[in-house]
């Protein structure tokens, strides 16, 4: 395939805005399938998964292939869930262009800004598609004023809808000045074309001025041309709005309802013409191995250096699936590549284009084309394919898990199952981490959110048959240093000779930067600097056991007597360990994750949502008042916050919504502390 012609699109948006039943429609179109699925018949291709048919949500992102017009759209649906913005991190991270659907209704929703912005930090252009214009309440002048209130974009309307709510009837598209209708008779398989309404003709003739307007201003051709003849063609405006879409200055904005069939055919046209092909976007550029020296820019050709990204990993009965997105060169089956991190070929027995759960195999992929690679043996998310020349691509950063939960077996006997169950989820997920408490044996499980926490936990079973008892909830708390400190650390062993070999280390301890506790060397001699440069200092734990963060601990000195005797590592290691944890005795602070939170709710639920707020101790930083809605952007403890959907479906009678995502971290309050301490 001709890269011009190849689209690698994300669908995106809040969740409930409509995602998988739009690209069910897309899949139909195109005829890859030949019916319809529907989410509340559990019948659609792209979430095929028991627990996402089950749930009627998107869990996980599902890749096809879809031709249109002799074009080859490459789709990811991803999730709209707060609890799997992970999942849709490192879809954005491989894809080229994206879709943002918006409820007609609600508008931009919390939801939509986190995806937004992920979008922005790979800097990928974008459209949108305000879905739902047949539901009562709908408003696409609304829509309109909230991605340039709330995303702070410029809107660029490229349609108009035809009545709105339980009037609306079709699309005008502005830059062609074309209606279009369509039938049920044919499940809206044709977008009928004909004349503009009388009564919609001012209103369009209006808005398609305004179009020229800001497309004008994309280039000094059209804007020349603008100024000429007060107007722009329609080839001048299909030009212009690439031009200005690939350079991030707008987003298109089209309509339509997908649950009736309406305004996909032109959403389609809309992908193909707008957003950008492989070869539009700047070559990725790879650091070299060493780590050393310029960047490398790799541009999408067949015959350049392998370069692929794997971003997912996805467990099977049979095996583990590695999604790959190919940048340059060609990645074949029956082949050998090397695995960056580790520098070790990986042997590639086939290739599969996927369709959702349905795989074709194929002989080799090209820049651009997203494919799964079974059997893999070391590869993990985040892991760059090449071939001689090693070079890492720019890998994908997640947040920290926020909560956690225990899971023991019903039997001892099936622990090493369970055990083995929750390291290959983990390996899927970069989101969820395994550890095991020290003191008890109890594994532990942590992850985005409970949502998060209860479809791994559902998956054990389901998937693994791997049968667990679960804890609660529990928050994952951290430790860090309340004030600086320099100590000592000692270390002895027998020698073999007879006598004692000691070691004293001098740490210094201060604020560091956020992450796990860093430990800087350079205080001691070259020869000595290998030992602590590989050291698991991000291990050491506080008072109340739970893991140091922010830390900088500084090694001042290391000395050793007898002086010349070869000098033991763990010795070494242990007597810097003491000296961390003296300083660390009685001198830390706890911390708890800080959670930011958005709400929103009908005006008439406001004061009982506002009461709850404030008894889980948020902080309310903004109030957004918006036709009926009421949105509350607050920060609340994580540890205030289990439950909240149960609890905020009570008070709005079903009718709000929220989204909460991690904003770091904060010391705890009087309350919580004493908690924690038993005190």
């Amino acid at each position: 395939m001709n890269l011009d012609r190849i689209r690698n699109v994300g669908i995106v948006a809040h969740i409930d805005a409509g995602k998988t039943t739009v690209t069910e429609r897309i899949l139909f179109y195109c005829g890859v399938e030949h019916r319809m699925g529907e989410v509340h018949d559990g019948t659609t291709v792209m979430d095929w998964m028991e627990e996402e048919r089950e749930r009627g949500i998107t869990i996980t992102a599902a890749a096809t292939v879809c031709p249109w017009q002799g074009n080859e759209i490459r789709i990811l649906d991803t999730p709209g869930h707060v609890d799997f913005t992970a999942e849709v991190a490192r879809s954005l991270r491989v894809l080229d262009g994206a879709v943002v659907l918006l409820d007609a209704v609600a508008g931009v929703q919390a939801q939509t800004e986190t995806v937004m912005r992920q979008a922005d930090n790979f800097r990928i252009p974008r459209m949108v598609f305000v879905n739902k214009m047949d539901r009562q309440g709908a408003d696409f002048q609304m829509a309109i004023e909230s991605i340039r209130n709330r995303l702070g974009s410029l809107p660029l309307p490229v349609q108009m809808p035809a009545g709105e709510g339980s009037e609306f009837e079709g699309i005008v598209d502005l830059v062609g000045m074309r209606y279009f209708t369509w039938s049920e008779e044919d499940l809206g398989a044709q977008a009928r074309e004909g004349p503009i309404p009388d009564a919609l003709v001012s209103k369009a003739t209006e808005a398609r001025l305004a179009l020229c307007a800001d497309v004008a201003e994309v280039g000094e051709d059209l804007t020349d041309a603008y100024l000429e003849n007060e107007n722009l063609g329609a080839e001048e405006l299909m030009e212009g709005i690439r031009r200005g879409t690939l350079e991030g200055r707008f987003v298109p904005v089209l309509c339509g309802a997908a649950l009736r069939n309406q305004g996909i055919q032109p959403l389609l046209d809309g992908i193909v013409a707008w957003l950008p092909s492989p070869g539009d976007r700047p070559p990725v550029e790879a650091v070299p191995a060493s780590g050393e020296g310029d960047p490398i820019p790799l541009p999408p050709e067949p015959g350049g250096p392998l370069a692929a990204l794997v971003f997912k990993v996805f467990h099977e009965p049979h095996g583990a699936l590695f999604y790959a997105r190919v940048y340059s060169g060609t990645l074949k089956a029956s082949s050998k590549v090397r695995l960056s991190r580790t520098g070790r070929m990986e042997r590639i027995n086939q290739l599969y284009c996927m369709h959702a759960n349905d795989r074709e195999s194929i002989d080799s992929a090209g820049p651009g084309d997203i494919v799964a690679i079974p059997g893999l043996k070391e590869a993990r998310t985040g892991d760059t394919l090449c071939g001689e020349e090693a070079f890492h691509l720019e890998p994908v950063e997640f947040p920290e898990p926020v909560i956690q939960r225990t899971v023991e077996p019903y039997d001892p006997s099936e622990r090493e199952k369970l055990e083995e169950a929750v390291a290959t989820l983990a390996r899927e997920d970069p989101t969820l981490r395994v550890t095991v408490d020290e003191e008890n044996g109890q594994i532990i499980l942590s992850g985005m959110g409970e949502l998060h926490l209860e479809v791994a936990v559902h998956r054990l079973e389901r998937d693994f048959r791997a049968r667990a008892r679960v804890g609660r909830p529990r928050v994952a708390f951290r430790e860090t240093l309340a004030s600086t400190a320099e100590r000592e650390g000692v270390a002895e062993c027998p020698m073999d000779g007879g006598g004692r070999q000691r070691v004293v280390a001098k740490v210094a301890l201060e604020p560091g930067s956020e992450g796990s506790l860093e430990l800087n060397s350079g205080g001691i001699s070259a020869e000595l600097r290998p030992l602590f440069e590989e050291g698991d200092w991000g291990g050491i734990a506080g008072d109340l056991g739970f893991p140091v963060v922010d830390v900088r601990a500084t090694l001042r000195s290391l000395e050793h007597s007898p002086s010349d005797a070869p000098l033991p590592p763990a010795l070494a290691m242990g007597a810097v360990h003491q000296a961390i944890s003296r300083g660390l005795h009685g001198n830390t602070k706890v911390l708890e994750p800080v959670m930011a939170l958005r709400v929103e709710v009908p005006e008439e639920f406001l004061s009982g949502v506002m009461a709850d707020l404030n008894a889980r101790g948020a902080e309310v930083q903004d109030l957004e008042v918006d036709t009926e809605l009421r949105r509350i952007r607050a920060r609340v403890p994580l540890g205030d916050m289990f439950s909240y959907s149960t609890q905020l479906r009570s008070l709005t009678q079903g009718r709000g919504n929220f989204a909460l995502e991690p904003a770091g971290y904060a010391p705890v309050g009087p309350a919580r502390l004493a908690e924690l301490t038993g005190s």
